[in-house]
Formats: structure tokens, sequence, C-alpha cells
């Protein structure tokens, strides 16, 4: 069967007390709303088409540069949720394909796996209308509750609307249905606002479609994929709730975290196999790692990529498209901005290694530096295979240091080396004798 997909992004957000949209808060360093597009998008279905508001105008042209074939659909009015699904269902293209899921953009832990099994699920039992559900963990929350017979769901009541005795029910509504398409439209107009809010409440569907003998049920996902982001507390238990998954994950493939409680991800970080994780790291975006490499505490990581048999830290800091090649080592309170290394080098300890290239084999002593920014703009440093560079060494960029060059320690560089030099200042050694 073919596939739409409306997710709803049209809310306000006013409780997340911020300028930034709600759906644009990250979870694992990324939108919210790119991990429900990007889950959309992995089940490959006809159309997918997001519904904004004119808060969201100014953010299109972002969203529609990651992603190309999402359609956009204006609610001008934000008068519920039932109303969101009609703005999107006012073209022909979104009604051609034969089901539709409902999905949110401040939803973002629904995982592809749990779509899958619920389409497989909805096909086979031949259903007109299936609602994902699920029992929240919190008996203090928001959610609307399921009245069931058996399978069949006959009726959502959403929390304002709940009686005393039925506030114990603890089958709840996830908000995210499946659906015939020929049937939500049609049904979507029958909707009145007659409750406490007076909104267009998209659960009613569930009752019209009862009264009109369609089938209609559930189906029970862990809550944890179901979490939604109303404020920041809310967001905070999304970014824990994503964090455990990610580290399950990583673990489940042989990374070894030692204290899986301190390291956090991002939700693009690619570890590959034979790595050890030591307490205390910070991946963000554009991370990957290589096979049998080690992290030790302390450390930083963001938009760099690390090949095999590589050491890094403690206390060090990659950033800004960062390369670092095979059998090298990264050690402690060294920070590496945009630069690549070559293989089998040494940058051991209190080093700034910044807009540079390092050849093979070169090896950096404690506490140099390259000065690549001259007070207007960044100038490189590059560093032949073989050199030495002793301690304490400043590099004056624009600068090279041709093949097997050696550097004496405490030398400001400020021309560049030619290859096989030795370099160094000698300055003399002043002794006063100290005053009785």
């Amino acid at each position: 069967m073919s596939l739409s997909i409306i997710i709803l992004a049209a809310g306000k957000g006013k409780r997340m007390k911020s300028k930034t949209p709600k759906i644009f808060h990250n979870v694992g360093n990324y939108p919210m709303l790119f991990h429900v597009l990007d889950t959309s998008r992995d089940l490959k279905p006809q159309n997918i088409t997001l519904v904004i508001s004119k808060n969201l105008n100014d953010y299109v042209d972002q969203i529609s540069k990651k992603y190309n074939r999402v359609n956009y659909a204006l609610q001008k009015n934000q008068l519920g949720t039932a109303d969101a699904v009609l703005s999107a269902l006012q073209t022909k293209e979104s009604q051609k394909p034969e089901l539709t899921i409902i999905l949110y953009a401040d939803t973002p832990l629904i995982s592809k796996n749990t779509l899958h099994k619920c389409l497989k699920n909805f096909r086979s039992k031949k259903y007109d209308l299936s609602v994902l559900s699920m029992i929240p963990e919190n008996s203090n929350h928001s959610y609307g509750r399921l009245i069931t017979s058996g399978d069949k769901l006959k009726k959502i009541i959403e929390k304002s609307e709940l009686k005393a005795d039925e506030k114990s029910i603890k089958l709840c509504n996830s908000g995210i249905m499946i659906a015939k398409t020929k049937y939500l439209h049609k049904k979507l107009m029958k909707i009145k606002n007659k409750n406490n809010k007076k909104e267009f409440f998209l659960t009613d569907i569930v009752e019209i479609m009862n009264n009109e003998n369609l089938k209609v049920s559930h189906i029970q996902v862990n809550q944890n994929e179901t979490l939604g982001v109303n404020d920041k507390r809310d967001l905070a238990e999304v970014e824990n709730r994503f964090q455990e998954n990610f580290r399950n994950f990583t673990l489940k493939n042989g990374t070894t975290i030692i204290d899986p409680q301190t390291v956090y991800f991002s939700a693009d970080t690619k570890i590959d196999s034979d790595v050890v994780i030591h307490p205390n790291v910070f991946f963000g975006l554009g991370v990957s790692i290589g096979k049998n490499v080690e992290i030790k505490s302390y450390c930083h990581l963001e938009e760099s990529k690390i090949s095999d048999n590589v050491s890094i830290g403690p206390f060090a800091r990659l950033r800004n498209g960062t390369i670092v090649n095979k059998d090298t080592k990264i050690g402690n309170f060294v920070e590496i901005k945009k630069s690549k290394i070559d293989k089998n080098v040494k940058i051991s300890h209190l080093s700034y290694i910044g807009d540079a290239e390092l050849g093979n084999d070169v090896n950096i002593g404690a506490g140099s530096i390259t000065c690549n920014y001259d007070g207007f703009k960044k100038n490189k440093t590059f560093i032949g295979n073989g050199c030495f560079i002793g301690s304490n060494t400043s590099l004056i960029a624009p600068i090279k240091i041709r093949n097997n060059s050696i550097i004496g320690a405490g030398t400001v560089v400020d021309k560049n080396v030619n290859e096989g030099t030795v370099v160094y200042r000698k300055s003399e050694l002043i002794k006063k004798n100290k005053k009785k």
C-alpha cells in the first residue's frame, strides 16, 4: 500500500520560554524536527507533508535544503489537531496514497522499526484506523485515555474532558495514528469543537469512525518512543532517553564504555569496532571514530574524523573539521582545530594545532603551538614528514616546515624552513648573584 506521512509542527511552543521554535530545540545535538523527518524518510513514503504555522516561515529554506521533497501546509489558525491534519489534506497529492501516518515534530524518539511494525499490523488486520497506544510511567501526565473493548478502540477522551471515574484508565493515546486516507479527509470534516477548549480534536475521529462501523483499533508501543516535548523539563527527559538508547545501541555493537552515564553522544556519531571510551567524554555533531581507538576521560570532539589505532586524551579537544589518521597519539590538554594530522604523529601534551597540515611521523613537543591568527585572518601551517618540533615552540603562520626538519625547543619560527634543516634560537643564560 502506498503511504503518505503528515507531520504536525504548527504548535506555538510557548511553554519552552524561548525565541527558538520548539521543534528546532535539539535532542542529541540535532533538531527534534529532523529526527522525525529522518524517520519519515526511512519509511519511503510517497509524500511527506509538514504542517507549519506562519512562525515557521523563516525556517522553510533551512528545512528544504536538507529535505528537498517535503511539502508544506500552512495552518492559518491554531484550531486544534484535526484542523492541522485537514490543512495537510487540501491537495490531491496528499490524498492519493492509500495509507496516512500522522506524526508529531515534537515527538522525536519514535523509531522506524516501531512504525514498520505498526504498519504491518494495520495491513494484516485490515484496519481503517489504528492509534499507537502506550502506558505512561508517570501518572501525572496530559495524555488522553483510550476506551477499549478487546481489540476494538471505541473512544479517546482528552484529559480536559475526563470525568472522575475515567482518570484511572492507564492505557493512553500517543497521538500517532495510521488511517486509510480515503476515510481520513471525509471523517475529519465531521469533527466539531464542542469541548472545553473549543478546538477540533483529532481524537474525535475514533468515535466518528466507530459510529459508521469502520474497523478501529490500537497497537501498544513502548512509552519511551512516544514522549512529547512541551517544556524544557520534557526536553531534558527526552534527551536522557535518547542518550540511554544511543548508549545501549553503541554497547550492543561492541563499543566499550567504561561509565556509560557520563558519555554523551550526538545523533550522527559513528563508532567502529574495538573502541574504548573512558568516563566523561562528549561527542558533538560530525564525529566518526575508526577501529581500535581509545578516547580517554574529559575529551570533547566535534566535526572530527578519527582513523584506526588512535589514542586521544585525556582532556583533549578536537573540532572544526579535524582529521586524525592512523597510529596517532593526541595527548592530554591538546586542542586541534581544522587540521589534518597524518599517520604516526605524536602530539602528546599541552599543544594547540590550528589550521594546519601535519605529515607522517611528526613529533610535536609539549607547549608548542601554531600561531594561526594574525589579527585579521586565519593562516595555514604545513609541517612535513618526519619533522620534530621541540617543546615550547611557536610557529607563526603562514609557514612551511619541510620534511625531516628539527625545530629546537623554545624557538619562535616566522620563516619557512627548508628540508632537513635544524633550526633553533640560542639565548645566553644570564646568572646574577643574589643580593644579600
